[in-house]
């Protein structure tokens, strides 16, 4: 029951999402435009660092888990698609445990994240949305896609700075 609630939860708040970016746009406002614009980089930074993705690539996993424990704001959690929810420290146990097993992380493996964009912003909470491909080598070695999602991804400002604080992922079927 928790399961469907949260997924309930994902899914009611990417639509409100693009329901308020929808009545932006009528508007003829532009969420990107100006300071926004500038604020959207950021974010959109901010998304592969923690995503260790990009510039922000590291070869060791464990290396990445840290970074990320580091950087999540303290009551970050994640919405799977599966409808699982995790906590911060959660997802910390887990992430070691799949280091252990794969220390070594190849330029490209895991989350890559495309598409960001700046959805809506109220005071020190951003909300983003993006395309995340994920990767992974296949039997000879070579990164193919294993799967891709929608993900609805929050931002808090704590002490000047922009820190991931949740993010939602919704399964989408792969591009063409």
């Amino acid at each position: 029951m928790k399961q469907i609630r949260a997924v309930g939860l994902g899914v009611l708040m990417t639509v409100s999402l693009l329901a308020l970016a929808q009545d932006a746009s009528k508007k003829g406002a532009s969420n990107t435009s100006g300071k926004n614009a500038d604020l959207e980089k950021v974010l959109a930074a901010a998304n592969e660092q923690w995503l260790c993705a990009g510039p922000y690539y590291k070869a060791k996993a464990q290396d990445c888990v840290d970074s990320r424990a580091k950087f999540w704001a303290d009551q970050f959690f994640e919405i799977y698609p599966n409808g699982q929810v995790q906590t911060k420290a959660e997802m910390v146990v887990s992430q070691t445990e799949g280091a252990r097993k794969h220390p070594n992380v190849v330029a490209g493996e895991g989350p890559n994240p495309t598409e960001f964009k700046l959805m809506a912003l109220y005071g020190n909470v951003a909300l983003g949305v993006d395309r995340t491909i994920f990767k992974a080598p296949d039997a000879s070695g070579k990164l193919a896609t294993t799967s891709q999602a929608r993900v609805l991804r929050i931002f808090v400002k704590e002490n000047g700075k922009w820190r991931p604080a949740a993010a939602a992922l919704i399964t989408t079927p792969p591009s063409s």
